[in-house]
Parts: structure tokens; C-alpha cells; sequence
């Protein structure tokens, strides 16, 4: 073998070993991902199994409920403000202002009488939240007290004051603070800290507890309520509203509130017939019953709610991010599609050498400007300007127009690319044939290109909704789905993305928590919509070489 061979050989195991080890850190990095991300779902479900197990799904419901009560009583509340509104209008000597004083005045005892009767399912609630609290405390100890019962064991520590076995602490409906303080002393004095740590001797000694000096179980004091309690202020409450609605004789001094009443009214009557589902609901509730896994991928899939740190339960639904990452990327595509592929037609096309020679540097100088100066451009200049049309500075379209901008340079420098691979002989052909340049350019040129500007498009997209910096200063960060009936103005709303809630919440989140897998499948999910679209990109230009 001659110097040039060995030099030959030496260039190609240079290189494979660059290819080889591209794979293996990109194999690297989705096994990462998926061990962090997978065990996500059996967490969840052991939170949302917690959760039921609590009582706190009951009172959830209970909220629920109280809920379309208070949305009546802000009902009646605006029509008694406009009524009052209307009355301060009239002056001292008007004969019809006796009249509607005495009108308002009605209608105020009728709010106010109202409230109280709402008030009682209010107490309620507030006193199973509070049941609910103390019991998922219980289980988070009891569970924590298991699971130190099995490393010491584990460790062969002396059994001593902690000699209750796993089936004991799994039996147990309570635990008091000496006991508690007893354990926490026990690891201490064999120098287990760790698990010391572990113990709070006063756990839910903050907010109160049912007996005082322990923490207990109260799920089946939860459970007993829903007949008695619950079924008893439900009764009270259909009589009530009932006796209230239909004794109030309605005489208000605009026609608008008597038919905003007569609206409340039904909107009552609607709500006592619906009291029947949720008495029944409740009273069906069980406990015990398992939480399916399948709740668990639904719950992340199509759930509307991102919410942590929350005081009754966390939630993780990737929906609210995954509409606000699309939202944010079709604004951006939208503006750059059209600039990106307009400018690579021209600058191939028709511009000559010496704009060329400007516009291309000037065009793919933008993608090495850094992400978060562009942010502080949107923060600073555009977000004002955006203001003038939105009620927010900081939007999705703040968002999208920056997006957009860091997109063209992907999209101008793949479709010019893709157009300079048109032979030259197809124009040749066409404005021989007597086209003109721009028909040449509409009718040969670019749907030669078509596959490979439709791949430029498909990069630009990967591009878009891959972005952190941007998203994350200039989007808004409102957590919610976006009003798509809003028309129009849906695009200047603020929302969130899944890059952006990786970046604000990853530093802030205790390792192998749920809230620490859930951004690991936040991160999935990118990774298989980024690979998606790459696959899709390629699948095009692979057709535009076999055609070419």
C-alpha cells in the first residue's frame, strides 16, 4: 500500500469516525430523553392516585359547583351595578327616583340574600379542602415513612423504637407528632440523617390539623359527608333559590336588566336541574378505585392545564404549549415564507451580480445575530409598536414577527440553493420559446424548485418552533390555549411554548420529580415533531434529486 492509499484510508476513518460518533451521541441523547421523560406517566399516576386517594378529586367537584353559583351571583351583581348606575343618573326631583330606589334596593337584598344561601356550600368546601389537605399530607408521611422502613431494613439497622413493620405502616390511619419525633430521633442516633430529614414531627401542624398533636386519614369522614353534609346544604340550597327567584317580582328602570334577569333566571333554574349530577357523582365517589394508567397519557396529551406548585394538585397539559408553539411558528412561517422564498427568487433570478452581491451577506448576516439581542430588539422597539394594534406588548405576535425574522435566512439560503439546481437549459428552453423572465420564473423555474423550497419551508418550521430565547422574552408566557373563536385576535394574545416553559422551569425544579419528567416529555414531544419534520424534509428532497 503506497503513501497515497494510506493517506486515502486514513481521510475515510476520519471521517467515519465523525459520522460514527454523531450517531452515537444522537442515539446518546434520545435514551437520555426517554429514560428521564418515560417514567413520567407512572408518577402521574401515583400523584393522580394521591389525589383521589386525598379526597381532594371530591372537593374539586365541590369547587365546581360553587363555581357556577358565584358565576349567578356576578350575574345578578351586574345588573345590579348597571341598575344603580341608571339611578344615580336621575335627578332628586324625578317621581320615578322613590320608585327605583326602592327597586335597587330590592334587588340589592335579593343579591345579598343570595350570597348567603351560596355562602353555605362555600363553608363546606373550605372544610373538605381542609379534610382533603390534611389526608394528602397523611399520605405523602405514610408513604415516605415506607419507604425508610425498607432502607432500613435494607441497611440492617436495629429495629429499636421504629419496629413497626411495612403492613403496619401501610394499615395505619393516622400518625401523632411523638411518635413521629420518636422515629426522627431514632435514625439520628444512628447517624442516618438522610432519612431523619425525611420525618417532619409537626407535618401539617401549619394550616391545623382534625386532632390536635397527630394527622390522620379523613378520607371516610369525606366520604360519610356527601350524604348527610353535602346532601342536606343541596336540599336547603334548590329551596332557597327557588323561594328566592320566584318571589322577587322584577321592576328595573332599563329594559336591558329585565332581560339579563329573565336570563339569570333560567340560567338558575338550569343549574338546580344540574345539582341532581353532581349529588350523584359525589355520592358514587370512590376512593379506592384505582386510577387507570391511560388517564395518566391522556391527562398529558390533551390536558388543558399546566399547573404546578399548585395547593390541590399539579397538573401537566401539553396542550396550552403545544397550541402556543404552533400559533407563534404559523405568524412566523406566515411572514417568512413569503419574504424568504420572494428574495431567493430574485436574487437568483433577476437581480444582478451587484445586488447580489449585497443582498445575500446582508440576508444571512440576520441568522448570526444572537437570539437574545433579537429579544431585546422585540422587548424594547417592536413590542411598543405591537401595542398600538393589542391590548399587550408582549404576544404572539411580538413572538411571531421576531421568529420570522430569524427564519428567512434558513429559507432564503435553502430555496435559493434549490433553484440554482434547476438546469439551465429549462430556462434557456422557455425564453427561447418567447417567455418573458417572470413568466419563466412562475411557470419553469420555481415549480421545478417546488420540492426542494417546500423542504426549505419544512427546515424553517424546525427552526421556528425549536427557538427558547425569543419565545421566552416576547411571547407573553400565559399559560392557557389560545381563543381561537376570538377571530383576528387570537394573534395577539400571550402564550406559552413548550422551549419557553423548559427554560423558565428546568432550574427551578427538584431532580426526579414529576414537574422535573414532565419537562423531560415536553422535551420528547419537541424531539419528535423536530425529527418529523426533518424526516419529511428529507423524504422531499429526496424526490427532487431522483427527478433531477
Amino acid at each position: 500500500m503506497n503513501s497515497s492509499q494510506r493517506k486515502d484510508n486514513w481521510i475515510k476513518i476520519f471521517f467515519a469516525s465523525n459520522a460514527v460518533t454523531s450517531i452515537i451521541i444522537l442515539g446518546l441523547i434520545t435514551l437520555f430523553l426517554f429514560k428521564e421523560g418515560i417514567e413520567f406517566f407512572g408518577q402521574y399516576r401515583n400523584d393522580l392516585q394521591r389525589y383521589r386517594k386525598s379526597g381532594m378529586e371530591y372537593a374539586t367537584v365541590v369547587t365546581k359547583q360553587h363555581d357556577e353559583q358565584t358565576l349567578l351571583y356576578r350575574y345578578l351583581e351586574n345588573i345590579l351595578s348597571k341598575e344603580t348606575e341608571a339611578l344615580e343618573v336621575l335627578k332628586s326631583d324625578n317621581a320615578k327616583r322613590t320608585e327605583a330606589e326602592n327597586n335597587t334596593k330590592s334587588l340589592l337584598e335579593l343579591t345579598r340574600e343570595f350570597q348567603d344561601i351560596k355562602e353555605l356550600l362555600l363553608v363546606y368546601e373550605k372544610q373538605v379542602v381542609k379534610w382533603a389537605a390534611e389526608t394528602k399530607l397523611f399520605l405523602l408521611t405514610q408513604n415516605d415513612l415506607i419507604e425508610i422502613k425498607e432502607e432500613a431494613i435494607k441497611s440492617g439497622l436495629p429495629e429499636e423504637d421504629f419496629s413497626q413493620s411495612l403492613d403496619e405502616l401501610m394499615q395505619r390511619k393516622y400518625f401523632s407528632y411523638k411518635e413521629l419525633a420518636r422515629w426522627q430521633n431514632y435514625f439520628i442516633r444512628n447517624q442516618r440523617e438522610d432519612l431523619a430529614k425525611r420525618i417532619n414531627p409537626t407535618v401539617g401542624s401549619e394550616s391545623g390539623t382534625e386532632k390536635k398533636g397527630e394527622i390522620n386519614c379523613l378520607t371516610p369522614l369525606i366520604q360519610s359527608s356527601a350524604g348527610k353534609d353535602y346532601g342536606d346544604i343541596i336540599a336547603k340550597q334548590k329551596v332557597e333559590f327557588s323561594s328566592l327567584i320566584k318571589s322577587y317580582k322584577p321592576s328595573f328602570l332599563i329594559q336591558e336588566s329585565l332581560r339579563d334577569f329573565q336570563k339569570a333566571q333560567a340560567a338558575l333554574f338550569e343549574y338546580l336541574d344540574s345539582a341532581a349530577l353532581y349529588q350523584e357523582r359525589l355520592s358514587n365517589w370512590d376512593p379506592t378505585t384505582p386510577y387507570p394508567l391511560n388517564r395518566a397519557f391522556s391527562g398529558f396529551l390533551l390536558g388543558k392545564d399546566w399547573v404546578t406548585n399548585s395547593a390541590r394538585q399539579d397538573w401537566y397539559g401539553i396542550l396550552p404549549l403545544l397550541s402556543g408553539s404552533l400559533l407563534v411558528s404559523m405568524i412566523a412561517l406566515a411572514l417568512a415564507i413569503p419574504f424568504g422564498v420572494g428574495s431567493a427568487i430574485y436574487v437568483n433570478q433577476v437581480a444582478t451580480a451587484r445586488e447580489q452581491s449585497l443582498i445575500k451577506p446582508c440576508i444571512e448576516f440576520i441568522s448570526a445575530i444572537p437570539s437574545v439581542l433579537i429579544g431585546f430588539f422585540g422587548i424594547a422597539v417592536l413590542g411598543g409598536m405591537v401595542s398600538l394594534v393589542a391590548d399587550e406588548r408582549l404576544n404572539s405576535l411580538t413572538a411571531g414577527f421576531l421568529l420570522a425574522l430569524m427564519t428567512v435566512p434558513t429559507i432564503f439560503t435553502l430555496a435559493e440553493d434549490s433553484l440554482n439546481n434547476v438546469p439551465r437549459s429549462l430556462r434557456d428552453a422557455s425564453l427561447s420559446l418567447g417567455a418573458t423572465r417572470w413568466q419563466t420564473c412562475a411557470r419553469v423555474i420555481f415549480p421545478s424548485a417546488i420540492t426542494g423550497i417546500i423542504s426549505a419551508v419544512l427546515l424553517g418550521f424546525g427552526r421556528v418552533i425549536g427557538e427558547t430565547m425569543v419565545v421566552l422574552l416576547c411571547a407573553g408566557n400565559r399559560i392557557a390555549i389560545p381563543d381561537f373563536n376570538s377571530g383576528l385576535g387570537v394573534f395577539a394574545q400571550p402564550v406559552h411554548t413548550m422551549t419557553g416553559i423548559v427554560a423558565q422551569e428546568m432550574g427551578e425544579v427538584e431532580f426526579g420529580s414529576i414537574h422535573y419528567r414532565a419537562l423531560f416529555m415536553v422535551g420528547i414531544a419537541l424531539f419528535l415533531i423536530a425529527l418529523l419534520v426533518n424526516l419529511l424534509s428529507q423524504n422531499i428532497a429526496g424526490r427532487y434529486k431522483a427527478n433531477y
